[in-house]
């Protein structure tokens, strides 16, 4: 018997077993996909609970703060309202300096475009004395 007659009597076989096989591996693709996708569920699930307990964490340590502050003497108090205070003032003074610096900035840019304009003005005249004499400029 020659090969074409082996596979040819047990075409059906091969054929069948062919498909079990393409099957199978198919199977499992979807198995190990679904595997993939719950284990990525899960590491989501498990980060936005992480996130969670963070923020939870972070309003607690707010609360506690301000139930902290409800328990100051009225001299505790006073001190930290005047260190309140000073931070405001040396916010505004911080602003009021940025907004001076700004100015000068914007004039200095004015001035150093003036006086460039000028000196343009300036050579194009020499150049016209040169190439027209007198006459022109």
């Amino acid at each position: 018997m020659s090969i074409a007659e082996v596979i040819s009597d047990n075409f059906m076989i091969i054929f069948y077993s062919v498909v079990v096989i393409i099957v199978l591996l198919i199977i499992a693709k979807v198995v190990n996909t679904r595997e993939r996708n719950r284990a990525r569920n899960k590491y989501a699930e498990l980060r936005l609970k992480s996130e969670k307990m963070k923020m939870l964490k972070k309003e607690r340590y707010i609360k506690n703060l301000k139930d902290a502050t409800m328990v100051l003497k009225d001299d505790e108090k006073t001190k930290i309202d005047e260190i309140e205070r000073d931070k405001a003032i040396l916010s505004r003074r911080s602003l009021a300096l940025m907004n001076e610096v700004e100015q000068r900035m914007q004039r200095l840019e004015r001035g150093t475009d003036n006086a460039k304009l000028l000196q343009t003005l300036k050579d194009i005249k020499e150049v016209e004395r040169e190439l027209f004499g007198k006459e022109g400029g």
